[in-house]
């Protein structure tokens, strides 16, 4: 399963660098940063860390993939742009719901912030949409957005590559390691990766 073993690498070196920044304001706590604490407790479950010999969640047998029904999953997105000095690092929440009889899932990647390590947090506006027609292992999962802050413009299009996770089914992780982002303008390279688990878990 490369693509697996790439997200598990890229969700983690990201997230390394995703701390600090200004902002929050009032109490001088920025609550995007319990925010990343989630994240990473999430990640941890359902990709583990193996540097630290923690396991992940086992890529689910083709006989434990539903035949049907359906499953809502919330967690997380990361996005890192190449800006040609400091690399923007974003993260956002995600959703996606996953319809077995039709073989169709679609979600979101919203409430995004972050920026470069030279700056301040920002919150960008915009969504990120996704999009399958092929459930299942190896599932494409298109997605397309863009998204405003801290006097950036991105622009996202493409096509990342996932897994369902566990036995039974109840997580997903999917990732596009060699994405194009519009960065004001002006084509640059990125990575997308997303973590999910099912509600009510």
């Amino acid at each position: 399963m490369k693509h697996y073993a790439c997200a598990v690498c890229l969700v983690a070196g990201v997230a390394a660098c995703g701390g600090g920044g200004g902002g929050g304001g009032g109490s001088g706590i920025d609550p995007r940063l319990a925010r990343l604490d989630i994240y990473e407790g999430q990640k941890l479950r359902v990709l583990g860390d193996p540097e630290a010999g923690v396991l992940g969640m086992a890529v689910t047998a083709d006989e434990n993939i539903p035949a049907s029904g359906s499953m809502s999953l919330s967690g997380f997105a990361t996005m890192r742009v190449e800006t040609g000095s400091q690399p923007l690092i974003l993260f956002g929440d995600a959703d996606m719901q996953i319809d077995f009889d039709t073989s169709v899932a679609q979600g979101a990647v919203s409430s995004v912030f972050g920026g470069s390590s030279d700056a301040d947090i920002a919150d960008y506006a915009g969504t990120i949409d996704l999009q399958s027609n092929a459930v299942g292992q190896d599932m494409p999962l298109g997605y397309a957005g863009a998204l405003s802050g801290g006097g950036q413009t991105l622009g996202f299009a493409g096509e990342m590559t996932g897994v369902l996770l566990g036995n039974p089914a109840s997580a997903f992780a999917g990732g596009d390691l060699e994405a194009q982002v519009d960065h004001n303008g002006t084509p640059r390279e990125g990575t997308i990766v997303i973590v999910l688990e099912e509600n009510g878990l």
